[in-house]
């Protein structure tokens, strides 16, 4: 017997030694969620995020924020992107991700199965919105209190197909939408300018003359009034948390049918790092998106420290840090206690002729 040949998968596959948000080719999806190993620690995550989920589905809900800690190496990386193929049911190599669970009976409680089958049945009305914040983030973005509301703002309106990097930009394109005048838009400026907007609004600085005539075309704005809006992309934007939350709102009840809507942040601990006004812009956006929304917007975000750590290491007062404590109600401790289990199951798995024959021996 060649102990090459002994093992149920190759052994000399590619293995990703650290999973990270962004890769996101279906080769490398389908073995993610082939291979996951769900252990007797996962089996208790699962069922905990599942049963909190479902209450936004089945009815109204405040508590939809999930706190995911756990150290360099604990999954929860992984944890957070299956996470978000199972909320979307994401088809991959002509399998929904939950019946890769289903015909490898990852889930051994019929309970959680069933709940992650209701999960499963509404995710066509679901809008998955997966990102590391660090890399969402400008470079100076995390020096200003509102640091957290804009990456969100920016990571919302890129999953609605809006320009993120200028949010002006995707101001225009939802009035355009709300108007039914999108595609009418973009069709004059792509004869105009010659190239698809998609590809050429991030160069506005080339692209304002263009979007003059446009305008003045379509009966949109007079010349005047599209070249004073032209001017104010130059100046700060700003929304408050309360603004973005009813965009959110708004767009959840313009969906309709039990729509909803998963933030899922990878690395909100290391971004954050002791700043205690990062630490309440999120407290507050979870917040504001529990109250508007109802339970159809959750945020779920992963951290190498519990939120208790991080609230206790920046000191901050009774008051702030029960409250931080209250958004997340669902919290979720990933430890590396289970890699035997992993290594066992995903890599050391045998044929069943190799494994008799090794049982005997």
């Amino acid at each position: 017997m060649i102990l090459q040949e002994m093992f149920a998968k190759e052994i000399d596959r590619d293995l990703k030694g650290v999973i990270k948000v962004g890769q996101g080719d279906e080769e490398n999806i389908r073995q993610e969620l082939e291979e996951y190993v769900v252990t007797r620690e996962l089996q208790k995550h699962f069922a905990e995020f599942f049963a909190s989920y479902k209450k936004g589905i089945n009815g109204h809900t405040d508590k939809m924020g999930v706190w995911i800690s756990g150290f360099f190496g604990s999954g929860k990386s992984h944890f957070l992107k299956i996470l978000s193929y199972l909320l979307n049911n994401k088809n991959v190599n002509g399998k929904n991700a939950l019946e890769y669970f289903t015909d490898d009976n990852k889930i051994v409680d019929a309970m959680v199965l069933a709940d992650m089958k209701l999960a499963a049945s509404i995710a066509h009305k679901t809008d998955v919105v997966l990102f590391n914040i660090d890399s969402k983030s400008d470079m100076t973005g995390k020096h200003t209190k509102d640091a957290i509301v804009s990456v969100f703002l920016k990571v919302f309106n890129e999953m609605q197909g809006f320009c993120g990097a200028i949010p002006f930009l995707a101001d225009l394109e939802r009035t355009l939408v709300e108007e039914g005048r999108y595609n009418e838009f973009k069709d004059k400026f792509a004869d105009e300018y010659g190239k698809p907007w998609e590809a050429s609004r991030h160069k506005f600085d080339f692209i304002q003359d263009t979007l003059v005539e446009v305008f003045a075309e379509m009966g949109f704005m007079s010349e005047a009034a599209a070249r004073n809006w032209c001017e104010k992309i130059a100046e700060p934007y700003s929304i408050s948390i309360e603004e973005f939350a009813q965009r959110v709102q708004d767009y959840i009840k313009a969906k309709g049918d039990n729509h909803h809507v998963v933030f899922l942040v990878d690395e909100i601990g290391q971004y954050i790092g002791d700043n205690s006004k990062l630490m309440l812009n999120l407290q507050t956006v979870t917040e504001d998106l529990g109250i508007a929304c109802q339970g159809k917007a959750w945020v779920i975000v992963t951290s190498q420290q519990d939120i208790d750590a991080i609230a206790k290491d920046m000191g901050l007062r009774s008051n702030d840090f029960s409250k931080i404590q209250g958004r997340f109600d669902t919290r979720l401790s990933l430890s590396s206690a289970n890699v035997d289990e992993v290594i066992k199951k995903r890599i050391l798995a045998k044929k069943p002729i190799p494994e008799q024959t090794l049982t005997l021996l």
